[in-house]
């Protein structure tokens, strides 16, 4: 053991060494970080590492990995969490193979539904009525062999897309006839039987592994031993996904309408399809009235099933059934009806309300699942984000523990480092600036409005101090649509974008980039999904605190607990206010403010989470003080 173990660390420690002679930095961070993972990846022992902004944690983990690679020979899996990071580790894998001075080849594994199909490209062409100025520019693209989205160079509306992506995969791929030049086609085929470096994203690498557990084909190869979870906060949420089993509007539907061609006239038939219509709509009322009572964005509403809701299932249910006879075949409505109706402990039932209202079934506790998948023997799982501690104090592991618990990480076997802190000055760089002023945040709509008004007030006087150059968070589409219509009606010298329900988002966050003293507000993926450098984001204005929203699943992890909001809600909160405010500082040279506009952290708060929030920020130079905050802008940027 001692010799393979100096055979991996003796060229990772090298390769440190000489990373001044390539144009790196010297971290220590880096190096430490390096270190601890070289160590597990020869003892083959999970790790979880939480590596502050400025470490170069991709590089600090890819050198051993990389280096691991051509020792073994064996398929490597970096998984994270978008598309934009996984071009990024390309680079990067890129850069390490060259400052080691070694070939290898590197798969970008993206998802089907970010590739061309040709077919359904073609099938769409064929009919009368379609963007004649874009679809042209996309089959020459397609035919010249570029298949993915983000390559294209043009900015295709998510309604189009869908209409012309790839949607599915499986026996008619083999006798189609773009078969031959699928991009997505060639990916596959190279995952499952190449030995290469692997990029992919969480949801992918998580059903591969679901799959294998099943007994089925899995995505990669199955040689591979070494995964890399990059962004690992995201984690629990893609295995709950993949876990769900979900039946959307239009599946009933389909199903209703296959067998009505099948029987003819059917009037029992047509009383099912009436049922089904009766239902959802009573579905659709309650979710909007969900909606309209909640403080953030639902992802997940509740199903309540009142007398009528019942009733209406259980005929339902009864109809399926001597359908199903009729047909001589199993009904999949059917037999999913029968699972929602038995409501069992061991499972959670919600409703989902994208595109249609769907229901989703869930078994409630997955955490052993997920441990059994993640944490083989013999398999090294390195686990890694800026953001998996919810507290500063306390040992790494209870620094960690919602995060770790989540995923049933195995404590006893693992590994949890101590966290790697940011290089970046941010006492020099960085001002906390807390609303001195704003009233409590309350659900119903007269209040909601109260706590906006006063926020636009706030907000107006914060984008004075930086002359716009601000993203601006919140928690709903409500509230980011109510303050930006107000904001944009005062003609103020700023050019305001707000974050876009349809279409890409790369245009809009580079029009802000562009306009340097420009707005944008946004909620959802902005929190997370904005690697912006320089001066054009200067400031970050959190518009309220990110308190999970009450839904099923998060109900659920509450009755778990003696004291949820701190064992639960607080530490979901507090993670994502991290990744929020993350946003401004990406470099070195990055300097700006964080302004925190709700009054649940400022001084005169009683709030027994104040402290523990504020202190798992990284700026630590705060004021309520408004001209305070002015000088301090002043200061930083040559007394202008």
């Amino acid at each position: 053991m001692i010799l393979v173990e100096h055979e991996l660390i003796e060229p990772v420690q090298h390769f440190f060494e000489k990373a001044a002679e390539n144009g790196l930095e010297k971290r220590e961070g880096q190096i430490a970080m390096s270190s601890e993972i070289c160590e597990a990846v020869v003892n083959k022992t999970p790790i979880a590492v939480e590596a502050e902004v400025g470490i170069g944690k991709s590089i600090a983990y890819l050198v051993p990995v990389i280096l691991q690679y051509f020792r073994e020979r064996r398929q490597i899996i970096i998984a994270t969490s978008t598309i934009a990071l996984q071009e990024q580790l390309e680079k990067d894998v890129h850069t390490v193979l060259r400052m080691i001075g070694v070939k290898a080849e590197v798969i970008l594994a993206i998802g089907m539904k970010n590739y061309i199909c040709r077919k359904r490209l073609h099938n769409y062409t064929k009919r009368s009525k379609y963007d004649r100025e874009t679809v042209p520019i996309i089959n020459d693209k397609a035919d010249g062999g570029e298949q993915l989205r983000t390559r294209m160079g043009i900015e295709i509306h998510d309604e189009l897309w869908d209409r012309i992506c790839i949607n599915g995969v499986g026996e008619k791929c083999r006798n189609c006839r773009y078969a031959y030049n699928c991009m997505y086609s060639q990916m596959r085929s190279k995952l499952q039987y190449e030995n290469y470096i692997v990029i992919c994203n969480q949801n992918m690498l998580v059903s591969h592994l679901i799959n294998r557990s099943n007994g089925l084909p899995g995505i990669f190869n199955m040689s591979a031993n070494l995964l890399v979870i990059d962004e690992a906060h995201n984690l629990e949420s893609k295995f709950r996904d993949a876990y769900t089993r979900k039946m959307s509007k239009s599946q009933f539907k389909y199903e209703l309408t296959a067998a009505e061609k099948r029987l003819k006239k059917n009037k029992p038939i047509k009383e099912l399809q009436d049922m089904f219509s009766d239902l959802f709509e009573n579905l659709r009322n309650d979710i909007a009235a969900q909606r309209r009572n909640a403080e953030g964005d639902m992802q997940a509403y509740y199903f309540n099933q009142g007398e009528y809701v019942k009733k209406l299932l259980f005929n339902i249910r009864r109809g399926l059934a001597d359908l199903e006879k009729k047909l001589g075949y199993e009904l999949t409505s059917l037999a999913f009806l029968r699972e929602l109706c038995n409501i069992r402990k061991e499972n959670l039932i919600w409703l989902e309300n994208d595109n249609e209202i769907t229901f989703c079934i869930c078994k409630k506790d997955i955490r052993n699942d997920i441990s059994h998948l993640l944490f083989k023997r013999d398999i090294c799982t390195v686990l890694t984000s800026a953001t998996i501690s919810h507290t500063d104090s306390g040992e790494p592991a209870e620094r960690r523990r919602y995060f770790l618990e989540a995923l049933d990480f195995p404590t006893d076997n693992g590994v949890v480092s101590e966290p790697k802190r940011s290089p970046f000055d941010y006492d020099k760089n960085t001002m906390l600036y807390i609303s001195p002023n704003m009233p409590y945040p309350k659900h119903d709509k007269k209040e909601r409005e109260r706590y906006a008004d006063a926020a636009i007030d706030e907000i107006v006087k914060l984008l004075a101090v930086t002359t716009g150059k601000t993203l601006i968070l919140f928690t709903a589409k409500s509230d980011m649509n109510y303050v930006f219509k107000k904001l944009s009606n005062m003609d103020m010298p700023y050019k305001m974008i707000i974050q876009s329900e349809h279409s890409s988002q790369q245009r809009r966050l580079e029009k802000f980039k562009e306009d340097t003293n420009s707005v944008i507000l946004g909620s959802g993926t902005y929190w997370e999904g904005i690697n912006i450098e320089g001066e054009s984001l200067s400031q970050v204005i959190i518009y309220k605190l990110p308190f999970p929203v009450p839904d099923p699943i998060n109900e659920y992890k509450m009755s778990l607990s003696k004291a949820p909001i701190m064992d639960v809600a607080v530490p979901e909160m507090i993670i994502k206010l991290k990744q929020g405010a993350g946003r401004l500082i990406r470099s070195a040279s990055d300097k700006g403010i964080v302004s925190i506009l709700d009054p649940r952290v400022n001084s005169e708060s009683k709030a027994p989470y104040k402290e523990m929030t504020l202190s798992a920020l990284p700026e630590k130079h705060k004021t309520e003080d408004i001209n305070e905050l002015q000088e301090f802008w002043n200061n930083i940027n040559g007394g202008r």
